[in-house]
């Protein structure tokens, strides 16, 4: 299937790039999951839990008037990936195209690639989008003091520059018509899920409200890197029975295997992941 994958959610034309791989470990993913279940769970999948692969999957949507992309990847900071503008360019979309740039949340892997090296714009024709929430956090100085530096860095070269061309965003607001945001607090204070809809189908883009498919079925198992854990177990169930209403397809940023696109259903009380077939 290689690093892009292309499907069509009613009129629009989709496209999920992998800007890179990961390998993560059950202890980040899973920090409260009760040792013995965790393993019984893993071994079931067939994973390891110190070697546990995740995606860096970027979501780009041409609408009938807009070219819409939901995060930047890593750009050009690191070896885990950045592979996001090369595929794009591969698939014969230069970054002067993209009109709209919704950014999610303020992590390295989703916010990176909206910069070059020089500081430059990488999408220079778009307005980028943000939640009020995400944005109050990190674009403010007094609270940069209070994170680690390097996280705090990271935004002041890879955000602050977006300002000129940077607009917040409410939960629920059309970004473009098709497109909205949607709430989704805990793996940060601000993040928030995409849905897209085009003549009665939808797509749910999770973002980051849930890091790995075995959390489809255990939704109170949070990452080590929530914020809010608690909000993050609260967003989820609202998120999977958003997708439940809708018969939705369903992305997720860092489901593997890549294109990280399913269902969910639920069943005997349990949600349940469905990926699409390889």
């Amino acid at each position: 299937m290689g690093d892009t994958y292309r499907f069509n959610i009613g009129d629009f034309q989709c496209l999920v790039l992998n800007d890179g791989n990961i390998i993560a470990n059950a202890a980040m993913l899973f920090a409260n999951a009760p040792a013995e279940e965790l393993l019984q769970v893993l071994h079931h999948h067939g994973l390891k839990p110190e070697h546990l692969p995740s995606t860096l999957t970027c979501l780009l949507v041409k609408t009938p008037t807009h070219v819409v992309l939901v995060d930047t990847g890593f750009g050009p900071v690191g070896q885990n990936g950045g592979q996001l503008l090369p595929l794009l360019r591969a698939e014969g979309v230069q970054p002067e195209a993209i009109d709209t740039v919704i950014l999610t949340h303020a992590h390295p892997d989703h916010i990176g690639g909206g910069v070059d090296g020089a500081g430059q714009l990488t999408f220079p024709e778009a307005t980028y989008y943000m939640g009020q929430t995400e944005w109050d956090f990190w674009g403010s100085e007094t609270n940069l003091a209070k994170v680690p530096a390097w996280a705090a860095n990271l935004a002041r070269q890879k955000l602050l520059p977006l300002r000129p061309k940077l607009k917040v965003i409410d939960p629920e607001q059309e970004v473009v018509p098709g497109i909205r945001v949607v709430a989704a607090p805990g793996h940060t204070a601000g993040h928030m899920a995409v849905e897209v809809e085009s003549r009665g189908e939808y797509l749910l883009h999770l973002v980051d409200a849930t890091a790995h498919p075995i959390q489809i079925e255990y939704p109170e198992w949070y990452a080590r890197f929530d914020q809010l854990p608690e909000q993050t177990v609260v967003t989820r169930q609202a998120l999977y029975q958003r997708a439940v209403e809708k018969n939705a397809l369903v992305l997720a940023f860092h489901f593997p295997p890549f294109p990280s696109l399913g269902h969910i259903t639920r069943q005997a009380g349990r949600w349940q992941w469905q990926p699409i077939p390889e």
